[in-house]
């Protein structure tokens, strides 16, 4: 019997079950997150694969993975969010004008992107660049 191997091993590594990760708000249509859990599995395969091609997946690292990806879903949440409410929101008890929350999430959402990435040695600044 052959076995095959695959570059970076972890042929086995367990995908986090996103519906625990990133429930339902609620039991109204506008609480559903289905497109957000569709999205981390997206960007699970996405990640998992960019690591098995470089040889750094690994068990270990699932956690870390797993970080990464909620990262990106809070990020692109916020953007999301932050363009259809606008820079500049009312607070909800005194309408007093302030800055949408969304963009303070962006900007954590990015720094713990940036971490996680750093960690499983695909940092940005050098996604793309010259050898």
């Amino acid at each position: 019997m052959n076995l095959a191997s695959f570059p970076g091993g972890c042929a086995d590594l367990e995908e986090p079950d996103w519906s625990i990760l990133i429930p339902n708000k609620g039991k109204s249509a506008a609480g559903a997150n289905d497109k957000w859990r569709d999205y981390a599995h997206r960007e699970w395969l996405r990640t998992t694969a960019a690591l098995r091609e470089n040889g750094t997946l690994a068990n270990e690292n699932r956690h870390q993975i797993q970080r990464l990806v909620i990262a990106y879903v809070r990020y692109d949440r916020s953007v999301a969010e932050f363009f259809r409410i606008g820079l500049i929101t009312k607070a909800s008890i005194t309408q007093v004008p302030m800055i949408n929350i969304c963009h303070s999430e962006m900007r954590a959402a990015v720094d713990d992107a940036t971490k996680a990435e750093m960690e499983l040695g695909i940092p940005p600044r050098r996604r793309g660049a010259w050898p």
